[in-house]
């Protein structure tokens, strides 16, 4: 088996696998997703289906859903979201490895660090749009497409593991 291979599968595609999972279970489990309702599909507003969920609407879901959406629901949505998610830690994780004590944790509160952490932020937003071209700096990967496949292949049997997972359940608490 090709090593690319086995990296993209452990790196990329069982964590998306995991990951979507999570989120179609708990999308399941809230009541947004529903078996007549195709995934993509979730998030949109019931009663005018070309248009997505309200403002309103997205403050009633999950935090993570919320942001889900925000970055397009769907698998680019998914995946946005997860980028975000490793940028924000990763640089959290370096801040606190960095941090030289007490005053470094006082320095945050000034209005120039409060500020930077805002524009970081956006930044870190654009990023995770642009997940399919932050990954490669990442990961070195030798062939693109196999990444991206494999990707595509832990969300889609990620969120067919939840469905089922969750019909079992049902099934089962009859």
């Amino acid at each position: 088996m090709n090593m690319d291979l086995v990296k993209a599968i452990f790196y990329a595609g069982l964590p998306v696998q995991t990951f979507t999972f999570l989120m179609v279970y708990y999308a399941y489990h809230k009541g947004y997703l529903s078996y007549d309702v195709n995934i993509r599909d979730v998030f949109k507003d019931k009663k005018n289906p070309d248009r997505k969920l309200s403002k309103t609407n997205k403050k009633n879901l999950l935090f993570l859903h919320s942001k889900w959406i925000t970055f397009g629901g769907g698998f680019y949505g998914l995946l946005s979201l997860l980028t975000f998610i490793y940028i924000e830690l990763e640089q959290t994780v370096q801040f606190l490895m960095h941090a030289t004590g007490l005053q470094s944790f006082i320095n945050l509160l000034s209005f120039n660090a409060i500020l930077g952490m805002i524009i970081e932020s956006f930044i870190n937003m654009i990023k995770a749009l642009l997940w399919f071209s932050y990954w490669p700096d990442v990961f070195e990967m030798q062939n693109i497409a196999t990444w991206f496949i494999t990707t595509y292949i832990g969300y889609r049997f990620g969120a067919h593991l939840a469905q089922r997972y969750v019909l079992h359940l049902e099934k089962s608490s009859k």
